[in-house]
């Protein structure tokens, strides 16, 4: 047994104890290793750092990725130290998932997914905040993400009949009442204590697809289990990141065989996290310069990971060993995610994958292209990838009218992140609410283009126009029907 007092003088860099649910863990030789980098752990140095961990990370993390080795054992606290552990312990959930009353926003005024955005910006901490809006240096990827689908301009039909319209689709073999689907993604418990619990309830509810994120909050069996009774068969994919210890990853894929979970994904795009400036400046220091800083060769705070960090990851993959590794544990559907060309959309095809086109929110690499640049470069270069593989896309979708413009292209399933994790500060209310909305734009805006079913979307439904299309109306010509072939 550890006493807390004991475990306040080991509150530096070179001596370094922290409390996690009531277990101390020495964790010195851990800080450079931290994903999240040595700060968030020195913060609570000395301290019990329950409430933040327990905001961010699942039960299973310290078993996943801690050695025995760094536990101490148990720590014994005093009454007086109790109480001021609680004080400390509510500050720190304060400062992540707490929804101050002066700021609570009525769920009954949002009509759009943008309208989810400006709630969470009023109800969340900064610091969360920052970490669902980041993107990449200078944002600009994250911004033309969204600007792209307006350069998608449509070409609605009139004289159609449309008595009902229907959006049930099938997304790599599984079929869903709708095209779109929540996208894997970390910090959902930043947003509200529920999390993915309450992303997958709603899920359930509205029979969409939640493609569960594997840095996710809560463990795999715990988002299996958050299936109601009335949605046994629902059905979840998961997504990983092949960690540089294959075999943990190994381990979760055929956990999340066993649980259930019928597609998977491997995210290809972040063997590096990209510079995410807007989270960074919310965890610098904002004391004044007193004269008395360390050497500047020394301050790298403008390299710090995301709020939300995942472990190191395997860089030594190429197209080969990644589909045969992937192979040689499952065979269930595999998209690769984060194809931004139709060079490496057609490699997915060559090797029987899926291609999930995406630059990661825009979170990655500044300058990257938008998922619309990327289907239109297929349609262009390689329109046979829609006919072997199922196309995913995400990134910047805010609207109906945006995932039918997707559909159109060639896209099978169409995912949103931030979106769904801006309607969560609501919990699963607000997370049900974004699917409706999602669902009365998308058949809105079919009925309008004249058609009544998923199938009947294609390429003659959409065109370029406008001034945000410029960059993208030279790269494909359509072959719109013939006069003759209309009659």
């Amino acid at each position: 047994m550890v006493t807390k007092a004991e475990v306040s003088k080991h509150s530096s860099k070179t001596n370094c104890w922290v409390i996690i649910k009531g277990v101390v863990y020495d964790l010195t030789s851990f800080l450079d290793a931290h994903p999240g980098g040595s700060g968030i752990i020195l913060k609570y140095a000395g301290r019990d750092a329950t409430a933040v961990f327990e905001s961010l990370h699942s039960n299973d993390t310290i078993e996943k990725h801690l050695p025995p080795k760094f536990n101490l054992g148990p720590v014994t606290v005093s009454n007086e130290s109790q109480a001021e552990e609680k004080e400390t312990n509510g500050s720190a959930a304060a400062t992540t998932t707490s929804i101050p009353k002066t700021k609570r926003v009525s769920i009954k005024s949002i009509i759009n997914i943008r309208d989810f955005e400006l709630a969470a910006s009023q109800i969340l901490p900064a610091k969360s905040f920052a970490f669902f809006k980041a993107g990449a240096d200078d944002e600009l990827s994250a911004q033309w993400n969204r600007t792209s689908w307006q350069a998608v301009r449509f070409r609605p039909r009139v004289l159609a009949p449309i008595r009902q319209v229907s959006l049930k689709t099938t997304i790599l073999g599984t079929e869903f009442s709708c095209p779109f689907f929540i996208c894997p993604a970390g910090g959902a418990k930043l947003a509200h204590p529920t999390g993915e619990l309450s992303l997958t309830r709603a899920a359930a509810k509205h029979d969409i697809l939640h493609w569960v994120c594997n840095m996710a909050g809560y463990t795999q069996s715990e988002i299996s289990d958050a299936r109601n009774a009335e949605a046994k068969e629902q059905k979840l994919f998961w997504q990983i990141y092949a960690l540089s210890d294959l075999a943990v990853t190994e381990k979760e894929i055929r956990n999340a065989i066993k649980l259930g979970y019928k597609g998977l994904a491997l995210t290809a795009d972040a063997i590096r996290a990209g510079k995410r400036e807007r989270d960074v400046r919310t965890s610098l220091p904002d004391e004044v310069d007193d004269g008395h800083d360390d050497d500047e060769d020394d301050d790298d705070g403008f390299a710090n990971n995301p709020t939300v960090s995942r472990s190191n990851v395997w860089t030594d993959f190429d197209w080969v060993s990644a589909i045969r590794w992937l192979r040689g544990i499952t065979d269930l559907p595999i998209a690769i995610k984060g194809i931004q060309t139709w060079e490496d959309a057609a490699l997915c095809m060559h090797y029987g994958v899926h291609p999930w086109l995406s630059n990661h929110a825009g979170r990655q690499l500044d300058g990257a292209p938008s998922s619309v640049e990327t289907l239109i470069a297929i349609r262009k270069n390689c329109p046979l990838v829609f006919e072997k593989c199922e196309v995913i896309v995400d990134g910047g979708i805010t609207r109906g009218t945006d995932i039918v413009k997707a559909l159109a292209l060639g896209a099978k399933g169409v995912g949103l992140g931030r979106g769904f994790l801006y309607s969560l500060v609501f919990g699963e209310k607000g997370v049900s609410k974004a699917i409706r909305i999602l669902k009365h734009e998308v058949e809105t805006a079919m009925a309008l283009l004249g058609v009544t079913s998923i199938d009947q979307l294609s390429p003659p439904h959409i065109c370029f126009s406008g001034t945000p299309s410029a960059p993208l109306s030279h790269r494909c010509n359509f072959a719109f029907p013939t006069y003759d072939s209309l009659l």
